[in-house]
């Protein structure tokens, strides 16, 4: 059995939404399937790849030349996606970080739609105010059209791509993202002598990330005579944005950049509380992986995120990525502080009692059942 698994990030070493197809596929060469991945080279140094290589998996490598003219003579001599290539494979699994961007990736489209091999196309982030081009639309629902199934991390996610596109994406299943720290035990409850921590764990990407809305918020008065820290994980291209913005509040005192961290214990040994201001989301690991640790959340209504938070019980939740409805939601988690840790240990229950599927082997069982042998 021969899968192809097809990645369109690029600009990280590594992202969340690899998590659910590395997962999957590492699973696949455990079952002694032959999988070949096609990632852009900024994945490439990354643990989980050196992980799935040294499992015998197969790498190539696609990126986008910076002279339009010259990828296009480079896809018509030499595409990286020809059906020849494509037509080799049982099953082919297309992760995206969103389902237009299947039309950044050079020569990806043509090359799906033309192969003769089935398609599983993995969508791992919507929005609702997502910028979705007439060509865009079109290009996609095509690519849906001819997919043999489609895979989303939320409901809400499937929801809007039926609106956006205007249609109903074929065969389409809802497969949640695996959680790394699921068989841990709750984290300790942090020291609060310094009062209460809050953690962002995300990427410095803030048109969908909001970051700045955050430090917005936190810059109101009445944060100005209450004691907390902020402490964001993670990297992207924003992170001196954020800095510059953190002083330009005047709260830079209270904020701290504290990079990638990989050790969830090391962020959750800290901190109280995961704040998300996102204006977009699939199902986040990020969530997940606070609720575990017994952390409560306080998120935007995007994504997945009604679907595993629960107001006033495991969380609280702002109507909308904007700066007022954010701070409102904070005002409601500063005034029920005293209950964090109980939220918390209510956040890890309602995950550990739900149906523990394996989420990678819900993705490989739905590659295999629409597999065909060549």
């Amino acid at each position: 059995m021969k899968i192809l698994i097809i990645s369109n990030v690029s600009g990280y070493s590594w992202a969340g939404s690899e998590s659910l197809w590395h997962q999957a596929a590492m699973l696949a060469l455990k079952a002694e399937y032959e999988v070949t991945a096609i990632i852009h080279p900024d994945l490439m140094q990354s643990a989980q790849i050196s992980e799935f290589l040294q499992a015998g998996g197969n790498l190539k490598k696609w990126k986008a030349l910076r002279i339009a003219r010259f990828q296009s003579l480079k896809e018509k001599l030499d595409p990286t996606f020809s059906p020849h290539f494509l037509n080799e494979y049982n099953v082919i699994l297309v992760s995206l970080g969103s389902l237009p961007a299947m039309n950044y990736v050079p020569g990806l489209v043509d090359g799906l739609l033309k192969t003769s091999s089935p398609l599983v196309v993995l969508c791992q982030f919507n929005a609702d105010h997502l910028i979705v081009s007439l060509r865009e639309r079109k290009t996609v629902a095509k690519v849906l059209e001819k997919a043999t199934g489609s895979v989303f991390v939320s409901q809400r996610n499937l929801m809007e791509a039926r609106r956006q596109f205007a249609m109903d994406p074929p065969k389409a299943h809802v497969i949640q993202n695996p959680i790394r720290n699921r068989s841990e035990i709750t984290t300790p409850w942090p020291d609060e002598s310094e009062g209460p921590c809050f953690a962002s764990v995300a990427r410095f990407e803030v048109a969908w990330k909001g970051q700045d809305l955050l430090l917005d918020v936190l810059s109101q008065p009445q944060w100005k005579d209450r004691q907390w820290r902020l402490r964001f994980y993670g990297e992207g291209p924003d992170r001196e944005y954020l800095e510059k913005l953190a002083l330009f509040y005047k709260i830079s005192d209270s904020v701290f950049f504290e990079g990638q961290v990989k050790n969830l214990n090391q962020i959750w040994s800290k901190n109280h509380l995961l704040v998300m201001p996102s204006h977009g989301e699939g199902t986040p690991l990020a969530a997940l992986e606070a609720m575990m640790a017994g952390r409560p959340v306080v998120a935007t209504d995007v994504g997945g995120n009604t679907e595993i938070i629960q107001e006033g019980e495991t969380g609280f939740i702002a109507e909308a990525a904007t700066s007022r409805s954010f701070s409102k939601a904070m005002e409601r988690a500063w005034d029920l502080r005293g209950q964090w840790k109980q939220m918390g240990e209510s956040a890890r229950r309602s995950l550990v009692q739900a149906d523990e599927k394996d989420p990678a082997q819900e993705l490989l069982d739905l590659c295999m059942s629409v597999a065909v042998t060549k």
